[in-house]
């Protein structure tokens, strides 16, 4: 399952093999009850929100409301693109068997992320990994950071070919 706020590349997300996809919406009410929805049915194991703020507050309720009983979720935190707080009922960890953790530096020791990073490297090619990049020279990088573009993640160069 993937939520996100544009519709074409959760539409692009079947092919890479999300099974459902919701969009944020407005981001109340109709999204946390799609949430419900997937939470009940065949369950969700694992979150990983990069978001959080008022997302993750609504994913965190939807999980302890409808997440199967004793059925651990595991809702790691990536980013905060969304906002660094959030309100979280002490009903949703004591209703359920949600595990918050973080992922970043610091959450993991040195030695183990270098290895971890490795082995994704290692899987993404084979397992036919794609992402769409849009290349710009290192000196537009004022002027490209603050473009709203989520079609394509921006890579920066210094000169052709480095």
């Amino acid at each position: 399952m993937a939520t996100g706020r544009n519709k074409d590349v959760l539409a692009s997300l079947a092919a890479l093999g999300a099974d459902v996809t919701i969009p944020l919406g407005d981001g109340g009410d109709a999204f946390e009850e799609a949430l419900k929805e997937q939470f009940g049915g065949d369950g969700i194991d694992i979150v990983l929100d990069y978001l959080w703020g008022p997302s993750a507050e609504r994913i965190i309720r939807a999980g302890a409301k409808a997440g199967k009983e004793g059925v651990p979720i595991r809702f790691v935190n990536i980013g905060s693109m969304s906002g660094g707080d959030v309100t979280l009922p002490s009903a949703a960890l004591r209703s359920s068997a949600l595990q918050l953790m973080g992922s970043g530096i610091g959450s993991v020791g040195v030695e183990r992320l270098v290895k971890a990073i490795d082995e994704v490297m290692q899987a993404a090619a084979p397992g036919g990994f794609r992402m769409e990049t849009k290349t710009f020279p290192l000196a537009d990088v004022e002027r490209v950071w603050a473009m709203k573009d989520a079609s394509a993640r921006s890579v920066f160069a210094t000169a052709a070919g480095s």
